[in-house]
């Protein structure tokens, strides 16, 4: 606030040292940086540039590449593909029987795994056994939600790595050495890793400002977005934060809970193995996966699937920059549309266009984005933005600019070859594992990818203009999250139901 008051006094200063002539110089540059930047590029310029034709567009959309096995009774996914003798293999530990007193925990647990001290190693060194024996090892959390039902989604504790296949026994033993006998009693290390994830999350959060505002509008109107917010977003830095300042009265029952969790979650009901690689590492594969299940926990524990309550709360969180990220958010499917692959091509047109130049080209903004999911979820944001109501006007407009707009063949097809290159970029064989097994976890077929495939590319004009009921749909929600500059969000404080600081 001081600085922002230092430089309207020193603009005032410079405008009052500025003779007559001097400001018409100044408003007349200004009139001519809005001409051009309202005035379209000429026709026969943008037909010069070479362009492909649909018909160069490959028709068929990739299979998965995916079988369903089993490795004694655990779930087995495989991806059969060529890695050149490298494995990449993934333990997946499903959430969803986890209860309400220990679910916001399960971040933390993940944050711990690999850095605490083991039965057999002080966690320096597990570090350096790791990256002797294998190409990384690291712990994830993630939610899927089901692509055609938003009210479903599975919730995963992951631990992944990339290894040689003659190694496999000996990540496997590694990965059994951290999930089995973690320290989770040693305070002092706790501590550090509480400090060091809560300095990390607020550079995250300070830089992906347009993520922190996509993700809390859309919990308002999401169960499985604000599982996520628990276990990594604004409510999970700040339970890490308060757990941090008040540690000696919590550390006693941050251990019971991370000792309790580990005994809920890495049990052999919610284990599932994926891996990608050739058929010869299988035999080692299989072997260490029966020595992990041996030692998988039995002991009873609660049990009880957690549906956090989701609440429209339009919240401005107040930081020290002078910019804001905004977000307008909403569910098209839960407003009776049905998902359509034409909305992947509006989605580029906006980002070339329509927010493009209204965000960022007139508005000043860094950035803007947009998303359509297939569960519906769906949101407007941009990123570095000097305005706030002037932007949220904009997303307000935005579907009565699709009902109108109109464009040529050229143009269309322009844009359905953006589309299609999202779908087609080149992947590396754990890539393409990973596209096949978040397609299983969502309930994605390749029916449903070759009709998103078809739909694309057979987009028009006309089906960009009907696209204007989806923006409504979404945007009759509501949803608002605004990221940014204190003064900002307070002068537009009737936009929101809750204000507060984004870091305490």
């Amino acid at each position: 606030e001081e600085r922002e008051q230092q430089l309207r006094e020193h603009l005032k200063k410079v405008k009052a040292g500025f003779a007559d002539e001097e400001l018409e110089r100044v408003k007349e540059t200004f009139k001519e940086l809005r001409e051009f930047q309202e005035t379209e590029d000429a026709k026969e310029d943008l037909e010069k540039i070479p362009l492909l034709e649909r018909s160069d567009l490959k028709k068929e959309a990739p299979e998965f590449v995916i079988e369903e096995r089993k490795i004694d009774n655990t779930r087995f996914l495989y991806h059969n593909l060529f890695t050149n003798g490298i494995g990449y293999l993934r333990l997946i530990f499903t959430l969803n029987d986890i209860p309400k007193e220990y679910f916001p925990y399960i971040g933390i647990l993940r944050g711990c795994l690999g850095l605490l001290d083991t039965e057999h190693y002080r966690y320096g060194d597990l570090y350096n056994e790791i990256n002797l024996v294998t190409g990384g090892m690291v712990p994830v959390n993630n939610v899927y939600p089901n692509a055609n039902d938003p009210d479903r989604f599975v919730v995963t504790l992951e631990l992944k790595t990339k290894v040689f296949y003659e190694n496999i026994q000996k990540a496997v033993d590694l990965m059994k050495e951290i999930i089995f006998t973690s320290n989770f009693a040693d305070t002092k290390r706790l501590l550090e890793i509480l400090a060091e994830g809560k300095s990390r999350m607020q550079a995250q959060m300070l830089s992906g400002g347009h993520m922190v505002a996509a993700s809390r509008a859309i919990a308002y109107g999401s169960v499985s977005a604000t599982v996520s917010e628990e276990i990594s977003g604004v409510p999970f830095y700040r339970l890490v934060a308060d757990i941090e300042e008040h540690f000696d009265e919590r550390k006693n029952d941050l251990i019971d809970k991370l000792t309790t969790l580990a005994k809920m979650i890495f049990r052999k009901e919610n284990l599932l193995i994926d891996f990608v690689g050739e058929e010869k590492a299988l035999d080692g594969l299989t072997k260490a996966v029966s020595s992990l299940e041996s030692g998988l926990y039995t002991n009873p524990v609660k049990k009880e699937e957690y549906r956090p309550r989701i609440a429209k709360t339009n919240e401005g969180f107040m930081t020290s920059s002078q910019i804001q990220y905004v977000c307008r958010a909403g569910n098209f499917r839960r407003n009776g549309l049905e998902y359509k692959g034409s909305l992947k091509v509006l989605k580029v047109m906006l980002g070339y266009e329509y927010l493009w130049v209204n965000v960022r080209v007139k508005g000043g903004a860094y950035g803007c984005m947009c998303s359509f999911s297939k569960n519906g979820e769906s949101y407007f944001v941009s990123y570095r933005d000097p305005h706030l109501k002037n932007t949220l006007q904009i997303f307000d407009d935005a579907a009565d600019a699709i009902a109108n707009y109109k464009a040529d063949e050229r143009t269309i097809t322009q844009y359905i070859i953006g589309a299609i290159s999202d779908l087609d970029i080149p992947l590396t064989p754990p890539m393409k594992g990973l596209r096949a097994l978040s397609a299983y976890m969502t309930g994605l077929t390749s029916q449903m990818v070759q009709r998103e495939r078809d739909e694309i590319l057979g987009t028009t004009a006309e089906d960009i203009r009907s696209l204007s009921e989806y923006i409504k749909a979404f945007m009759a929600d509501d949803f608002l999250c605004v990221v940014g500059n204190a003064n900002k969000i307070k002068e537009n404080k009737e936009c929101f139901g809750k204000i507060e600081n984004l870091f305490a």
